[in-house]
């Protein structure tokens, strides 16, 4: 049986206090930092389980697979992240979706929830129309999102997570002769400034979630 054409896949960590959201501590306790992450994976989640593509969800760390299992949506095929670092991680997605046959492959971070809903299907209309790899700029100078038709190792052989990554990631593009379509902006969840971007975006039908836990946490955030 051929695999579908599409597959959109996204990263998650574990909502475990003080392993994710560290740079918004302070304003946030690492208890708050967990809530808000947990928040926003659950909405992005949701976002997505009516795609017209397959779903993978890969996970960190492999331990948590009770937990994902329990939080995500059954569309979610779960797969643990494999490398030792975030430029390894990346490189084993790709190769191993093409490796099942998938030649649309596109990934999405779960820092960005106000991501508008139009990112993703235009992200593969890019690599339809023959763009050999599709980037969303996040504003601090990385991607919150990256597709490719077919894995390309060398792109994910940069230090990651810097003000630099997305200009490293075009330039190395041009080196290898490769077809690149950036889409428009948007932005991560990362500090104190992006909380106050993303209290202006939340609706209650794409974001609910995390709308919630902002409007409940407002008051202890400013204690």
């Amino acid at each position: 049986m051929t695999a579908p054409r599409d597959l959109l896949a996204l990263f998650a960590k574990a909502p475990v206090p003080g392993q994710v959201k560290t740079r918004l501590c302070p304003p946030l306790l690492p208890a708050q930092a967990a809530e808000l992450y947990e928040a926003m994976l659950l909405d992005i989640l949701d976002q997505h389980r009516g795609e017209p593509c397959d779903l993978a969800l890969w996970h960190t760390p492999a331990a948590a697979s009770d937990w994902f299992r329990a939080a995500a949506p059954s569309a979610y095929r779960l797969l643990a992240q494999q490398g030792s670092d975030l430029s390894a991680r990346m490189r084993w997605l790709f190769r191993h979706h093409a490796d099942e046959g998938y030649t649309r492959i596109v990934l999405r971070g779960t820092d960005s929830p106000t991501l508008p809903s139009a990112r993703v299907p235009e992200a593969f209309a890019a690599l339809a129309s023959g763009a050999d790899i599709v980037l969303c700029p996040d504003r601090d100078g990385g991607y919150n999102l990256v597709g490719l038709r077919r894995p390309v190792d060398a792109l994910f052989e940069l230090e990651m997570s810097t003000s630099s990554v997305l200009e490293g990631t075009l330039a190395r593009a041009g080196e290898l002769g490769l077809r690149t379509e950036l889409l428009a902006a948007h932005h991560d969840v990362d500090t104190e400034a992006d909380l106050a971007l993303l209290a202006g975006e939340l609706c209650e039908t794409r974001t609910p979630r995390t709308r919630a836990w902002l409007a409940k946490s407002r008051v202890s955030m400013s204690a």
